[in-house]
């Protein structure tokens, strides 16, 4: 369990013991496998109901940051709402979303829905994410499987490197509130390039906006990135939109613009010019931060302007891209459209960053990096929140290839090897 989450219950501990009744939390917390029968039964041997109820907070704080998320929606689905609110703070600004309860068929024409509307697949349960990579067999960085576009080549055994910022506790919460479910994000992609193998995880929390400045363009600079075939940068705060652009905050609570950089700038720390290393190599920036104030609602769809194609592999129009050969093998992209908010639910964390989990563990071992984003706004268009309320991601291409993750292999002096369970590499006969 997070450090973070520990300390919550630790902070409310007296309140817990004194208000929680965890006799209604046993059989749902060993349902969803947090615990098994018998080490619930050994938490409750004794005939002191206290001495139990503290026996079980200790004991699941020994558990992963599951456990604490599986805390919480036991709570409010046992109607112990306020002490739930104890552990996840209601939040301002932009919020954390949960999703609305299935809507009861009944009450809806059908006929008028599958004709008029988008499908939107609703779940009022939140389902933790477990991460678990499926790995390739072949590698798909090939002429064979890319006939009519270029390709980057991704076989080495240091596959890449990524640098996660993630910014959840701000020096004002008034202005910037806690991100709730922020920690989650953390762990999915800490999980998620472990298991693909051969990457190298550089992971910062709650930096102000000088040093995240600072972090970027000593990674950027780093001698040790030309061994390396990929970059990720992931840049996860509250943000907003300033004279066009993306902004990120830091956590420094400064009144002048001083507290946060432009999304743009750090790209500029990753051109060719300044970031040699990873010159002609593939450059992935994913931002998960609001880019203005307003949300997304949902609209009546009345209207079909043109068929569209459902195939997996149907061919879109290839897109016009101006290209500024300095800032070339740059892929960028934004949880939500300029100008909107993004959404984060406080349990499972932010929409974006859970999709990305989802789609690059379940299809990187068969499908490009430009498809898997496009296969997460496909799952981001199926998403609504309880206020009725949408997501569309954003993505941008400077002179990009196709790339492809092969998560789990690695080719070394014409041989395909394979990474073990925990990103090292192994032969397998």
């Amino acid at each position: 369990m997070l450090e973070e989450s520990k300390e919550l219950i630790i902070k409310n501990f007296v309140t817990l013991m004194k208000e929680c009744n965890v006799d209604v939390l046993k059989e749902l917390l060993v349902k969803r496998g947090i615990f098994t029968p018998s080490e619930m039964n050994n938490i409750f041997l004794s005939e002191d109901a206290r001495h139990n109820k503290r026996l079980f907070f200790f004991n699941i704080q020994k558990k992963n940051q599951h456990a604490f998320h599986a805390l919480v929606e036991t709570l409010r689905e046992t109607n112990q709402y306020n002490i739930a609110k104890l552990l996840v703070p209601e939040v301002i600004g932009c919020h954390p979303y949960v999703q609305p309860p299935e809507r009861d068929t009944n009450d809806i024409n059908m006929s008028r829905l599958s004709e008029s509307l988008p499908i939107i697949n609703v779940n009022s349960n939140a389902e933790y994410l477990t991460v678990k990579v499926v790995p390739s067999t072949q590698f798909h960085d090939t002429v064979e499987h890319n006939r009519y576009v270029d390709f980057y080549s991704t076989r080495s055994k240091n596959r890449g490197r990524v640098l996660i910022i993630n910014n959840y506790k701000f020096e004002n919460d008034r202005r910037h509130p806690y991100r709730s479910g922020a920690e989650v994000d953390s762990e999915n992609l800490r999980e998620l390039f472990r298991q693909l193998g051969g990457w190298e995880v550089h992971h910062h929390e709650n930096l102000t906006s000088e040093e995240m400045n600072s972090v970027l363009v000593r990674f950027a600079q780093d001698r040790e990135n030309k061994q390396y075939d990929i970059c990720f940068v992931i840049v996860m705060s509250h943000g907003g939109e300033l004279h066009g652009d993306t902004i990120v905050f830091g956590i420094d609570d400064l009144q002048d613009s001083g507290h946060y950089i432009f999304t743009n700038d750090i790209q500029k720390h990753f051109t060719n010019e300044k970031c040699r290393g990873f010159r002609g190599r593939p450059k992935v920036f994913l931002f998960q931060v609001c880019r203005g104030e307003t949300l997304d609602h949902t609209i009546l769809h009345t209207e079909v302007d043109s068929k569209q194609h459902v195939s997996p592999l149907a061919k879109s129009p290839e897109p016009i891209i101006t290209n500024i050969r300095t800032q070339e093998d740059i892929l960028t992209g934004f949880a939500t459209l300029l100008g909107y908010k993004a959404h984060r639910h406080p349990s499972t964390g932010s929409w974006y960053i859970e999709l990305i989990c989802k789609n690059f563990m379940n299809y990187s071992h068969e499908i490009s990096v430009n498809q898997l984003l496009q296969l997460v706004d496909q799952d981001l268009k199926r998403r609504m929140s309880e206020y009725l309320t949408m997501q569309t991601a954003e993505h941008r291409y400077k002179g990009f290839k196709t790339l492809y993750l092969n998560p789990g292999i690695y080719s070394e002096n014409g041989v395909l090897k394979y990474f073990n369970s925990s990103g090292i590499e192994s032969i397998r006969d």
